[in-house]
C-alpha cells in the first residue's frame, strides 16, 4: 500500500469513530495527519452555568410623607387605587399656611409701594441736585433709599413664593403613575417632618426590573442591551428582561455582581417575586460561542486553529469569557469555521484530520 493510500485509510478510520461527524478533512500528500476534534461556532449558549437568581421589583416606588409637621385633613386614596402622575393623594390642614400666604401678599404690596415712593423721591431729588440746591451726599442717600426699597421688594417676593409653596406642599401628589400599596395614617392624625412620618406608599407596577446576583465568572460577557430569559419561582411564569446596567463592583461575600434588567413583558408579574434568569441565550441571533479550550493566548493576542484543506490555520480572534467553559468570539472567526477544540501543541501548517465534536 502506498504512503498516500495509508494516510487516506487512517483518516477514513478516524472519521468513522464519530457517529455524527462531518467527513474528515484530508491532509496533503506526504504529510502525517494528526486527528483533531473540531466544532462549528454555536449561536447560543445552553447551559445551567449561565443562570442567576434575583428579585423582580418596581423601577419606581415611594413612601410619601408631609413636608412639615401638621394634621392630616383628608386622605383621598385607598390601598389598591390606581393613580396618575400629579393626582392629589393627601390633604394636610393648611390653615396656618393660608394665613402666612395672606401676610406675605400684603408685605409684597407694601414693599412695592415703598419702592414706587423711593423712585419718585429720586426723580424729585435729581432735579434739585442738578439745580445745585442739593449736596452730593444727600442725593446719594436718596438713591441708596431706592436701592434698599428694591431689595426689600425682592425679599418680599421671595417670602411670597415660600408661602405659596407651603400652601402647595399641604397637598401631597403622586410623583408618578402607579398603585397605592400601603396606607399608614388616617385623617386627623398628626404627622411630623422629623422624624419622617410615612402616610401612603406608591408603586409603579407597570415598569418592572429584575435585580440579579450574577456569578462573577459570567459578568465579563454581560453588557447593557443583552436580553435575558427567566422564570418566576415558584410559578414558573416566563419573562424576558433587557440588561440596563451592571454594578462596577463585586460583592466580596458571595462573589456576585448586581445586574439590573428591565422586564419586557410585565403582565402577571409582581414586585417582590423571586426569579431565575438564564444568560445563556443572550447571544441568540448573532452570538458566536466556542469552548474555552479552543482559544490560545500569549497575553497580547488570542487565536484559534481552524481546519482548511487538511491543514491547521491560525486565526486571530477577539474573545470575551462567558463562563469557565465558554467564550464569545467578538471578531475574527466565520460562523461556519471548523475550529480545533483542543489544539495542544498544534502549530500553523500542521497536517490534520478533522473529526466532528
Amino acid at each position: 500500500m502506498t504512503r498516500l493510500a495509508l494516510v487516506s485509510a487512517v483518516a477514513a478510520a478516524l472519521a468513522g469513530c464519530s457517529g455524527h461527524a462531518e467527513p474528515a478533512s484530508l491532509p496533503p500528500p506526504g504529510a502525517t495527519a494528526r486527528a483533531v476534534r473540531t466544532v462549528r461556532p454555536a449561536a447560543t449558549v445552553e447551559t445551567g452555568l449561565a443562570r442567576a437568581t434575583g428579585t423582580i421589583r418596581a423601577r419606581e416606588d415611594a413612601v410619601l410623607s408631609a413636608k412639615s409637621t401638621g394634621q392630616i385633613k383628608r386622605i383621598r386614596v385607598q390601598v389598591g387605587d390606581r393613580v396618575r402622575a400629579g393626582a392629589p393623594l393627601v390633604e394636610m390642614d393648611a390653615t396656618n399656611a393660608l394665613i402666612a400666604l395672606d401676610n406675605a401678599r400684603a408685605l409684597e404690596r407694601l414693599a412695592a409701594a415703598r419702592l414706587a415712593e423711593a423712585g419718585r423721591e429720586v426723580a424729585r431729588s435729581k432735579q434739585v441736585f442738578e439745580g445745585g440746591a442739593m449736596p452730593q451726599s444727600t442725593y446719594d442717600q436718596v438713591q441708596t433709599g431706592r436701592d434698599v426699597a428694591a431689595a426689600q421688594l425682592d425679599q418680599a417676593r421671595a417670602a411670597l413664593r415660600a408661602a405659596e409653596q407651603q400652601v402647595a406642599d399641604a397637598t401631597l401628589t403622586a410623583p408618578f403613575a402607579g398603585v397605592i400599596t400601603a396606607k399608614y395614617r388616617n385623617a386627623g392624625d398628626t404627622v411630623t417632618m422629623m422624624p419622617v412620618t410615612p402616610i401612603v406608599a406608591l408603586t409603579d407596577v407597570d415598569h418592572l426590573e429584575v435585580k440579579l446576583a450574577v456569578p462573577e465568572a459570567l459578568e465579563p460577557a454581560i453588557q447593557p442591551g443583552h436580553v435575558v430569559e427567566g422564570v418566576t419561582t415558584p410559578g414558573g411564569q416566563k419573562f424576558q428582561g433587557k440588561v440596563r446596567v451592571k454594578s462596577a463592583i463585586v460583592d466580596p461575600t458571595n462573589r456576585t455582581v448586581e445586574v439590573l434588567a428591565d422586564v419586557v413583558n410585565t403582565a402577571g408579574l409582581r414586585p417582590g417575586t423571586l426569579v431565575v434568569a438564564d444568560f445563556g441565550r443572550f447571544g441568540e441571533g448573532g452570538g458566536t460561542f466556542l469552548p474555552s479550550t479552543a482559544v490560545r493566548s500569549d497575553g497580547r493576542a488570542s487565536w484559534v486553529f481552524v481546519v482548511a484543506d487538511g491543514k491547521a490555520e491560525r486565526r486571530e480572534v477577539v474573545v470575551a469569557p462567558v463562563h469557565p467553559g465558554t467564550v464569545e468570539v467578538k471578531q475574527g472567526l466565520a460562523a461556519d469555521a471548523q475550529v480545533v477544540v483542543d489544539p495542544g501543541s498544534l502549530a500553523a501548517g500542521d497536517a490534520v484530520a478533522a473529526l466532528a465534536d
